[in-house]
């Protein structure tokens, strides 16, 4: 059985449709993709969408069976598969299966920070993109230049990768993964929910290590 909550909790609305291709502004205002929108009515809020146009109302869920004409279980489908997490379970909660869950934890936090990681970059170069000839050039304009076309390769490599495989991928590049994660962390764009368990994770690690 399809658990939908522990979709809405785990994926990000405005990540998803970002990712999917619908364009969001700094404000959460999307062009409304239920009806013929000429100018953003629809916004992007926490774990929901709404529409002031037309009304269209609706979670994660909802939003990716309209954007692919999908039913509402094939969309929980392939969000997923897309963001690498389990819907019919709540993770962390079969102590006996401890190894396999971990491994999946392991592979959503890499999908959340490569997510949010790309995200991050698409706004600086629109947002700290030079306006005149010779204007230099913003640290955050130019880290998108660098760091954006790898960040999306890494992404297409996770999406056409199986379970197994992501986890092997994402255990060959943890120290990609980290520095994605401190830059997040150091530009403020780390989401408190992961900086949390991302904070545990290093303590944890730190004490393994030592």
């Amino acid at each position: 059985m399809i658990d939908f909550e522990q979709i809405r909790q785990l994926v990000d609305i405005r990540q998803a449709a970002e990712m999917y291709g619908l364009e969001v502004n700094r404000a959460g205002m999307a062009r409304c993709i239920f009806h013929g929108d000429r100018n953003p009515s629809m916004k992007m809020y926490d774990d929901h969408f709404h529409c002031y146009a037309c009304g269209a109302h609706g979670d994660v869920t909802d939003l990716t069976a309209q954007m692919f004409g999908l039913t509402k279980n094939e969309a929980a489908d392939k969000l997923c598969a897309d963001f690498g997490i389990s819907g019919s379970s709540p993770p962390m909660i079969a102590p006996k299966r401890k190894r396999i869950l971990s491994g999946r934890e392991r592979v959503q936090r890499a999908f959340d920070v490569l997510t949010d990681y790309i995200v991050m970059l698409r706004e600086f170069r629109v947002m700290y993109a030079p306006t005149d000839q010779g204007e230099p050039l913003d640290s955050r304009f130019i880290l998108s230049l660098q760091q954006l076309d790898y960040a999306e390769y890494l992404w297409d490599e996770l999406l056409d990768s199986t379970e197994n495989e992501r986890a092997e991928f994402i255990s060959a590049n943890i120290p990609q993964f980290r520095r994605y994660y401190d830059s997040l962390k150091m530009y403020g764009h780390l989401r408190p929910s992961m900086q949390k368990t991302h904070t545990e994770r290093t303590e944890n690690y730190g004490r393994k290590a030592g």
